[in-house]
């Protein structure tokens, strides 16, 4: 009989994070075979990770889209024979698809969508951090920090596009845009920040670009402040090249130009994180670097706030309509937004110096 295991999780990529920890308890009572299906973005997470035989991807948005795509992932993973899966995801598709694999012992969660076609369901601590929850899953355990291994070239190139000495990391992007603190309040921060002589990387994915360059527009125009004193580059920023001073501290850009192990490769390197309730703030924590983080519609009471000595969490309390969903929203539902509004760049500047 096969003695080889699977994980399941294809949700969003700081979830997927949350599920590394399981990876390492897994293999520990489990020593044979282990793979981990996930999604693309769950992938680059998890690629090189030591514990993992394969890391597979389930396209169920793209090329395994829809009920054949399904079908087809299904006859893949019967082909392998796996003993057993624990699948920390609660979607109906991947209850199904996973019923369809045949494996003989399917572990979820009891509040899972289809939670009847596994085999077994373990309760969901909810009163837990998501770490502790998935843990759960293979009987229990410890909260413990998260692990992303990147290559030596990834690390070589975050330390090609990187100050040598300590700088603030900014991840301001979130695909919940209710979860982002708004973009003057990260413009002011970075504009204080380059002031007192700091200097700042910021990172993001291809998706972020647009705000991130509103965010450096923002700290100079608006503020009504010289570019230069921003170090923008001239030809990324529309600025003339003659107004950019050499001096200048150092902002740099990242967005777009490093792929997720090459960002948390950046985070090693960083003084300090300071980011929303989103995936990057989970890559900071795995780092071991200090994270600010913005909890804007969310609560840290949902189980995925940091959890180093050195992070802190700002939030505005006393809110009756915080929080307004599990996730996040398109736009604020009360139309006021002052879960960001209310925390102001100030107070998160004191939290940065605090660590600095």
């Amino acid at each position: 009989m096969s003695k080889a295991t699977l994980l399941v999780d294809t949700s969003f990529l700081g979830d997927v994070l949350c599920a590394e920890p399981l990876v390492r308890a897994t293999k520990e009572r489990y020593p044979g075979p282990l793979d981990f299906l996930t999604s693309g973005g769950g992938a680059g997470m998890l690629a090189g990770h030591p514990d993992l035989r394969e890391v597979m991807v389930y396209d169920k948005r793209g090329a395994q889209k829809g009920l054949g795509g399904m079908m087809r992932m299904a006859k893949l993973l019967r082909s392998k024979g796996y003993a057993r899966v624990f699948c920390s995801h609660r979607s109906w598709r991947t209850a199904m698809m996973l019923r369809l694999s045949r494996i003989p012992e399917r572990v979820c969660f009891d509040n899972a969508s289809g939670a009847s076609l596994y085999t077994q369901q373990i309760p969901y601590p909810k009163d837990l951090h998501e770490i502790q929850r998935n843990l759960a899953l293979i009987g229990g355990g410890e909260w413990q920090r998260p692990r992303i291994f990147p290559t030596d070239s990834e690390r070589a190139r975050a330390a090609e596009l990187t100050p040598d000495t300590g700088f603030v990391a900014v991840a301001p992007g979130s695909i919940w845009a209710t979860k982002r603190w708004p973009e003057e309040h990260y413009a002011a921060l970075v504009q204080k920040l380059a002031a007192d002589g700091q200097r700042v990387v910021i990172l993001g994915g291809p998706d972020d670009c647009a705000l991130s360059t509103r965010i450096l527009e923002q700290s100079a125009r608006t503020l009504g402040l010289d570019p230069a004193t921003f170090g923008l580059d001239p030809q990324a920023h529309g600025l003339d090249p003659s107004s950019v001073s050499e001096s200048a501290p150092q902002i740099i850009d990242l967005c777009g130009k490093t792929n997720l192990r090459e960002s948390y490769a950046v985070l090693e390197r960083a003084a300090c994180l300071v980011t929303n309730d989103s995936s990057p703030m989970h890559m900071g924590v795995a780092a071991n670097i200090p994270v600010v983080a913005v909890f804007c519609s969310t609560i840290p009471a949902f189980g995925f706030s940091p959890r180093g000595p050195r992070d802190i969490v700002l939030e505005v309390d006393g809110l009756s309509c915080r929080p307004c969903g599990i996730h996040g929203h398109p736009t604020c539902p009360e139309k006021h937004f002052n879960c960001g509004q209310k925390t102001t760049p100030q107070m998160v500047m004191a939290a940065v110096a605090d660590r600095l």
